[in-house]
Order: structure tokens, then sequence, then C-alpha cells
């Protein structure tokens, strides 16, 4: 059948490699081409055994990177406390690793088929019913294209869920706002080394790590009301007043903000339902868990797969496939998303009893059995 995929990010085109061999697939992004920029994530769980299985882990490993873990540091400079990652990358069975989210649709995009037909530069305006067994996407201009199954794949503000599940196409804003960018200087890149920084503050925290040998990436997050839902506007001069202080290197690095960065809410998605007719949601226009729930790339991968898996087995009664999907899926998608929303209190304390309380808890994890036992239960959360 013809399938037509909504956003060529990581879960589009896990979607489309996974599709492409029993179907015509074609991918529509918005963007001019694969995006730059981005910020580091740990990929673990569910997305790399489905990596596995795609026969696309050995590329992604390829551009990941293995960081020997954290350091905090204090406004002053000092150093509060590490953690190592080892206990975690033996926890997983070695299924972990670090690698930049850009890359992750770099690695992708080199294991595509090439039946796939990716049109850049088209940015879906509606998505609509085109009789019993059709969907039609409006790219405006007389620009229809009509499909047997359309599946939005395009992020946490996906305007199909809108269509999709009525009542439900906002938004749910976490109460926390992320910037993120990338700049070039190596031998900041050097001095960073193997651990990743993070502050130990609190309401607003900040990471820095050398994304390669040449690169420092930046992530800076900051409490919010959560009853703010207005889309921000990156603005560096902001990042200044606010982020300012927070330890030596992070000013350092504000300097450096580009013009144009990621800035943006922490906000999960929620729908009832997943598909209605022809239309589908997959990916953070389902089931976002936020950025800070540290798996939204490893539940885009899974989640792809196991959407592409249901309509294998149902073969061309595509209404029950897309129903066994959420039915095997949802519960994943639901606890990760549940997950989702305590993560964002542990990254960036609420005040300095919070702060001293996981100083301690860091410190308790190099007791006996207390690493393996947290660990764990982080991999299956």
């Amino acid at each position: 059948m013809d399938v037509t995929i909504i956003g060529g990010g990581v879960c589009g085109l896990a979607l489309a490699h996974e599709l492409a061999p029993d179907h015509h697939v074609t991918v529509l992004e918005a963007s001019p081409g694969p995006r730059g920029g981005g910020y580091m994530i740990d990929f673990f769980g569910p997305g790399f055994v489905a990596a596995e299985r795609m026969g696309v882990i050995e590329e992604l490993r390829s551009r990941g990177h293995a960081f020997e873990g954290v350091r905090y540091g204090l406004p002053d400079g000092t150093q509060s406390g590490t953690l190592d990652v080892a206990p975690l990358v033996k926890a997983a069975g070695g299924r972990y690793f670090s690698i930049l989210r850009p890359e992750v649709e770099l690695g992708l995009l080199a294991q595509l088929p090439d039946s796939v037909d990716l049109r850049y530069g088209k940015r879906v305006l509606d998505v609509r019913d085109a009789g019993p067994q059709h969907a039609a996407v409006d790219m405006g201009g007389g620009e229809v294209l009509e499909s047997d199954l359309v599946v939005a794949c395009d992020g946490v503000r996906s305007p199909a869920r809108e269509h999709v599940a009525p009542g439900h196409g906002a938004i749910i804003p976490m109460g926390y706002r992320v910037a993120s960018y990338l700049f070039e200087d190596a031998p900041f890149a050097r001095e960073l080394g193997e651990r990743m920084l993070m502050t130990d503050t609190a309401q607003r925290i900040g990471w820095l790590y050398a994304a390669d040998a040449q690169r420092v990436g930046v992530m800076l997050a900051e409490r919010l009301d959560p009853s703010d839902a207005r889309r921000p506007t990156a603005d560096p001069e902001r990042l200044q007043a606010v982020y300012a202080g927070l330890h030596p290197q992070i000013d350092e690095a504000l300097t450096r903000a580009p013009d144009s960065f990621y800035d943006d809410l922490g906000a999960q998605s929620w729908a009832p339902r997943w598909s209605r007719g022809r239309i589908a949601l997959a990916g953070d226009a389902a089931h976002a868990p936020s950025l800070l729930a540290g798996q939204g790339t490893s539940l885009a991968i899974a989640g792809a797969e196991a959407l592409a898996r249901s309509l294998r087995a149902a073969g061309p009664h595509v209404e029950v496939g897309l129903a066994e999907y959420e039915r095997r899926w949802r519960t994943t998608a639901e606890r990760t998303r549940r997950s989702g929303r305590l993560s964002a209190s542990a990254f960036i304390p609420e005040n300095r009893m919070q702060v001293r309380l996981q100083q301690i808890g860091r410190r308790a994890i190099g007791l006996p059995g207390v690493s393996r036992l947290l660990t764990r239960r982080f991999l299956a959360a």
C-alpha cells in the first residue's frame, strides 16, 4: 500500500525503514534538510533492542560516544561529586551509549532503503480523511497527497493529534524550559574530557560536554510556571541573564551562544486513541515523555518498529494492525510518560534541600548493592 509519513525525524525515518520492504513509502519533512545542532542523549532501553532487530545499531553506535560519567560543579567552580556510568552500562548488558540526537537521524538516513521517497521542505498544513480506506495531506498551493495510510511522526506539537483525538491536540507543559546548542572549540572540548559537567544548583541547571574532539555541547534548563504553554523564542541575551553564575565554564559557554538554537518547553503529549480511520500517530505525536525523561528517542524507534510489525502481521486489514499496535505499545509508552514527570524534578531540584539530598544520594550509590539496584530501576523506568 501507499504510506505517507509526516516528519523525517527519528520516528519517521525508523518507520520508513521498517515499512519500505512491503510498501511504497513517502516521507514529508518540513525542514530543508537533515537537522543539525541538537543535544546529547543516552540511548538504551527498548529502542536499542529494536535498533538491533532493524540492523541499524552498529551504524548508530559508530556515531555515538562512551562517556566516563558526570562531574558535578558548584557556582564557585569547585567539584561537589562525580557519578560513573560504568554500572549503568553493565546493568544494561552493554546496550547503552550516548549520541547526539541529530546523529541518530543521520544514522537512520544512512541505512534508509533507496525505495523511500524522502521529500524535504514539505510542510503539511492539514490531514483529512479521503474515503473509508484513504487519507490525504495538504501541503498548500493545491499540493495534496492521498495514500492508503498517513502516519504523523511530527513531534509533540503534531497538528494531526487533534484530528485523531479531538480535544487532545495541545501539549502538556511540565514546568520547565530547555535550551541547547553546540559550538566549536577544540581546547574547551579537551578541557571537559570524558566527563559531562552538571551544575549542582536549584531552579536552573546547566550541562556541558565534549560532543567530539572539536565541539562543545551546552544544555540549560530552568523551572517555570507549568500553566505557561507559550512557545519560547530563542534569545542569547536571555540565556546570559538567566544562567550566568551557575559555573565558570557555563559562563564561558554562554558567551558562545549562536543567534539561533534549540529553545522550547519541556512538554508531554497524550491522546486516548492513536488512530482514526487511515490516519495514525507515532512517536512524540502520540506519546511524548518529554526531553528530560531521557527515553524519547528510544521510544520513537521502538514504537515505529512496533507499528510496522503490527501492520505487517495484519496484512490488508490496516485498522486491525493499528489497533494491535496501540494495544501492545501503549503500556510501555504510558509507563515512560509517568517516569518522565518524575525525571524533571530529579534533574532540576526545586531548592537547596533537594540539591543536598541529591548529593547524599550520589554518595550512597557507592555502597554495596545500591548502585546495582538504582541502575536497574533506572533502566526499567
